[in-house]
């Protein structure tokens, strides 16, 4: 399985040497939560239906702050990749792993895009993902506790105009 994960890990971390992981973030949809889960479809992947669409999740490893992005694999039966990032630091880790239906995580990350430089084991409770981060030789271990964020859905640009115009009719009245 390790060796899936590295493979996994390796070529996803060859895609955003050439700017894909960053393009793929911006252009990400940001839904409520109720959104995806409803909209996901049945058996799309074996995660849990919340990961089964991109998510977004913040909260702490050891002491930092930090906010975690996931969304499936472009081929979903190869699990997730994401990246996250230190509140303050404009610096992106890389991430590639599995999550299972019952919702155990196992991800690994890379610092420099080319080496493994630390482990994620976790498991999703309720909207809370928690568990153990790993430094790669084992020799740092610090708890995470991330929780999934709510996003709120942007209007499109006709919804904007027709608001603009309601609003403008209900001032002239």
């Amino acid at each position: 399985m390790k060796k899936v994960i590295t493979v996994s890990l390796l070529a996803t971390l060859a895609l955003a040497a050439n700017g894909f992981a960053a393009d793929t973030v911006k252009q990400a949809a940001v839904v409520p939560v109720a959104a995806v889960i409803a909209s996901a479809p049945a058996a799309v992947s074996s995660a849990p239906l919340i990961f089964q669409k991109p998510v977004a999740l913040r909260g702490t490893v050891g002491d930092v702050q930090i906010q975690v992005n996931l969304r499936p694999k472009e081929e979903v039966d190869e699990g997730h990749e994401g990246e996250y990032f230190v509140f303050g630091n404009s610096n992106k880790i890389l991430l590639a792993g599995e999550i299972e239906k019952d919702g155990v995580l196992f991800m690994e990350e890379s610092v420099n895009g080319t080496d493994i430089s630390g482990q994620w084991d976790g498991k999703l409770e309720g909207d809370i993902l928690a568990g153990t981060w790993m430094s790669a030789d084992g020799s740092i271990t610090k708890p995470f506790s991330l929780k999934i964020i709510p996003q709120v859905q942007k209007s499109s640009p006709k919804q904007t105009s027709s608001k603009a115009v309601q609003k403008g009719v209900a001032s002239k009245q």
